[in-house]
């Protein structure tokens, strides 16, 4: 009797042990199955490293960026399809983190937390993206030489059509690791924004100030605060606001921040989506970053025209940009189409979304004008045959003796051509130089698609 009552008290313990390490299992199976499975010694998808059991990603027009072939992960055999896309989709070792290789090998090679690499003998899912790989050419041969990047949606449904990262490579050959090769400088960097952030600027006057578009400040060649003075390239005497976007006035600017307040200037800066991260099919871009806390009024100034601390990312600023175009709500940006199984069964796809309204209807229509304005007495609205360009430049200055960056920011106002852009291009100088030749010749390749 004492034996059985030892031997039950072994098989409860042991019960309880097993159903402990069982739970323990499955838990840790489904909390760090994904990490697993996605260790490179995982036989299954790797081949020396290399991510090889998954299925094609293709741009907007079905052309194959990458593919898998008789066990190996292949490019497209383009070059220039293989270095403008690249980013986007990624490296197959895993270096360029936020492409779709590496960011959704899961759905590229059918791993599922409940039922596991439920689809690797039939070689993965395969992915469409709304990215044209004929645009992102244009728009990496537009850049040249110069680092930086590009990018372009439809602001009314949140498909990307471009998204450029430079410096790129070609991920065929054996290369020398440069500094910055595989970071996607339009998710992952963030610059000064220079006079393109006046557009916040405004937003915040154009929703608190009463007198927003009449009142004038006085510019003689810049403006002098608390005996410290703010520049400005030219003496615009007497402007309004309207004008002092087209002629992209400092001393307008630093005095209407000013008067806002720092306070007021961070409210509508956070609420446009600065201090917070951006992201597009889940993969989180770096924070556009502004920080008014215990400023003195001349840095005010100077951040009220878009130098200071500000630093500005470029899916964030793109995101602003479809705001303004969709009066006050943004569309949010995606890049994923749709995935279908190896046998053409479709299992998911993207749908349009939206923010929250970033501000009033009336604001965004506004700006519109103004920026619609700026680009037809300023820039000229010859540089941008076939489209109604509403825009702003940038010139950010860098450190001393360093050619600033080159800004040009904005979207094309017909709902028919709906696109929104963003063109960074590092130490080019001006604004209306180089950004704006890049973005012209972006949109006017991207406005064939419609």
């Amino acid at each position: 009797m004492k034996q059985m009552s030892l031997r039950s008290l072994f098989l409860l313990l042991f019960t309880v042990a097993f159903s402990i390490g069982l739970f323990a299992l499955c838990y840790l199976s489904f909390t760090n199955g994904d990490a697993w499975t996605s260790f490179p010694a995982n036989r299954h998808i790797y081949k020396n490293g290399v991510i090889v059991n998954a299925g094609d990603i293709t741009d907007r027009d079905g052309k194959i960026l990458a593919t898998t072939e008789n066990g190996e992960r292949i490019y497209s055999p383009d070059f220039y399809t293989r270095v403008s896309t690249l980013h986007a989709i990624g490296d197959f070792k895993g270096f360029i983190k936020t492409g779709i290789s590496t960011s959704h090998w899961d759905t590229l090679t059918g791993y599922n937390r409940a039922t596991g690499l439920f689809s690797a003998k039939s070689g993965g899912n395969n992915v469409k993206l709304t990215i044209s790989a004929e645009v992102n050419t244009t728009a990496l041969k537009a850049l040249g030489n110069y680092s930086g990047a590009v990018g372009v949606y439809n602001y009314k449904t949140g498909e990307m059509l471009c998204m450029v990262s430079s410096p790129t490579y070609d991920p065929t050959k054996d290369i020398n690791e440069d500094e910055g090769i595989y970071m996607n400088r339009f998710l992952s960097s963030s610059y000064p924004p220079g006079s393109t952030f006046k557009l916040i600027t405004a937003i915040a006057a154009l929703e608190t100030l009463d007198d927003a578009e009449t009142r004038t400040y006085f510019c003689d060649h810049g403006t002098t605060v608390d005996g410290e003075i703010i520049t400005c390239m030219s003496k615009h005497s007497e402007m309004t606001l309207r004008e002092a976007l087209a002629k992209s006035c400092n001393a307008y600017f630093s005095q209407l921040a000013i008067d806002l307040g720092a306070e007021t200037l961070q409210k509508y800066a956070d609420k446009l989506g600065f201090n917070s991260s951006a992201e597009i099919d889940g993969i989180k871009a770096k924070a556009s970053r502004i920080d008014l806390s215990n400023i003195r009024k001349v840095d005010l100034g100077w951040a009220g025209m878009g130098q200071y601390t500000d630093l500005v990312n470029p899916l964030s600023y793109l995101t602003i940009m479809g705001a303004i175009a969709n009066e006050g709500r943004a569309v949010k940006p995606y890049m994923i189409e749709s995935v279908t199984t190896a046998d053409g069964i479709k299992i998911g796809s993207s749908s349009t979304d939206y923010t929250s309204q970033l501000f009033s209807k009336t604001t965004a229509n506004k700006l519109k004008e103004m920026m619609r304005y700026t680009v037809s007495s300023t820039y000229g609205d010859h540089r941008f045959p076939g489209l109604s360009i509403c825009a702003k430049t940038g010139t950010a200055e860098v450190d001393d003796g360093i050619t600033p960056h080159s800004w040009f920011v904005g979207f094309n106002m017909n709902d028919d051509c709906p696109l929104a852009f963003v063109v960074v291009a590092e130490n080019a100088g001006a604004g209306v130089g180089v950004a704006r030749t890049v973005a012209n010749k972006t949109l006017q390749a991207a406005k064939e698609l419609y």
